[in-house]
């Protein structure tokens, strides 16, 4: 019992460090898909100052550097090209091995869970648990991270060629930092609550509707078609309520981000256009600067949109590890039965329900 309450309490940061366990095996193949992101992340930045120089040799007429800015296009996107690929190819490698991981390790545990286990629990809210939330779990150990590396990294590539070209302009990023992490640290709580009402109500609608078509003659004979129709459509209901208010908290959240880095690049573009600095940066350079600014605003619009992701991930984990948690059936017996010789006989043998029923 004592350890069902740990995974209870346990922080959000913390049963995340244990689902991120599951990808230490695969590290050769997440060191090449974060490098694969390096280059994506790189491709990024290069696209920026690319347009510096274009912007550049055109207002200085440099007109006969064309062949190799045209090159350089080229280049830049066979670079993105070849990051995406080993990017997307390594992380779906580690996601689906932590898949395949997670569900015979649940199934091996099943295997071996006492009977009282079962008493308190549906065949279909395990396979629920089976099914949905290991993806849930996936999802935050793999496919949140993936996102996080790729645009992370581009954001950081972006931030450091604007420091580059003008770190007093960049510093602006910084006031709006504090503000980006407060909104998104209050919708977390929030989306880790619904998701927990989620999850629950899919074990709800697969329960509703194995105990009817399993007991479908026994609904028939005794008139309960409607009384299962009322069950199923009200889990069926709740189920829709939970993820809508979930899709509410994230329209909600994403705009606002948007908006405090919207306000950020407004500023920074009223600023930049003053006459000290415009005398201090070619062209190239200003209308490079403000591209980067421009460009990371994408970036850190999905960097926030992961954190459903990882919310939801980390409901599914809690109930996940309380499963692995559960102890297995103890076998105290001395002997192995090997043959019978048609005489069975019972000594100290005993049976007892559990006291206190403690459903996950």
């Amino acid at each position: 019992m004592q350890k069902n309450t740990n995974i209870q309490v346990a922080s959000g940061w913390d049963v995340y460090k244990r689902l991120l366990s599951y990808v230490r095996g695969h590290w050769p193949m997440f060191i090449l898909a974060f490098s694969g992101f390096v280059l994506y992340a790189g491709s990024q930045t290069a696209a920026a100052k690319w347009l510096e120089h274009f912007i550049d040799a055109v207002e200085k007429g440099n007109l006969d550097h064309r062949i190799w800015l045209a090159l350089a296009i080229i280049a830049i996107f066979f670079v993105r090209g070849i990051g995406t690929l080993l990017g997307n190819y390594g992380f779906s490698y580690v996601a689906r091995a932590v898949v395949s991981r997670l569900r015979c390790q649940m199934f091996d545990h099943l295997l071996v869970l006492p009977c009282a286990f079962y008493q308190q629990h549906t065949s279909a809210e395990l396979l629920s648990r089976l099914t949905y939330n290991v993806e849930q779990v996936t999802g935050a150990a793999t496919d949140a991270l993936k996102t996080a590396v790729r645009e992370g990294l581009t954001v950081v590539g972006l931030f450091g060629y604007m420091l580059f070209l003008n770190w007093k302009l960049t510093m602006l990023f910084v006031v709006v930092a504090p503000l980006v992490g407060g909104v998104v640290a209050l919708a977390s709580k929030r989306l880790r609550r619904l998701s927990h009402g989620i999850q629950n109500s899919v074990g709800d609608i697969s329960s509703a509707a194995s105990e009817a078509i399993k007991g479908y003659q026994v609904v028939r004979i005794f008139g309960g078609a409607e009384a299962e129709r009322t069950r199923f459509n009200r889990v069926s209901e709740r189920n829709r309520r939970q993820f809508m208010k979930m899709v509410v908290t994230q329209s909600i959240t994403t705009p606002v981000v948007q908006m405090l880095v919207a306000a950020v690049v407004a500023l920074l573009t009223y600023i930049a256009m003053s006459p000290a600095l415009v005398a201090s940066m070619t062209t190239g350079q200003f209308i490079a600067f403000i591209s980067a600014a421009s460009l990371m605003a994408k970036p850190i619009r999905q960097l926030t949109e992961i954190n459903s992701t990882i919310q939801k991930g980390i409901a599914a984990a809690e109930s996940f590890f309380t499963l692995f948690d559960e102890l297995p059936e103890s076998n105290t017996g001395s002997e192995e039965l090997v043959t019978a010789n048609g005489r069975v006989e019972f000594k100290s043998v005993s049976f007892t329900y559990p006291r206190v029923m403690n459903p996950l």
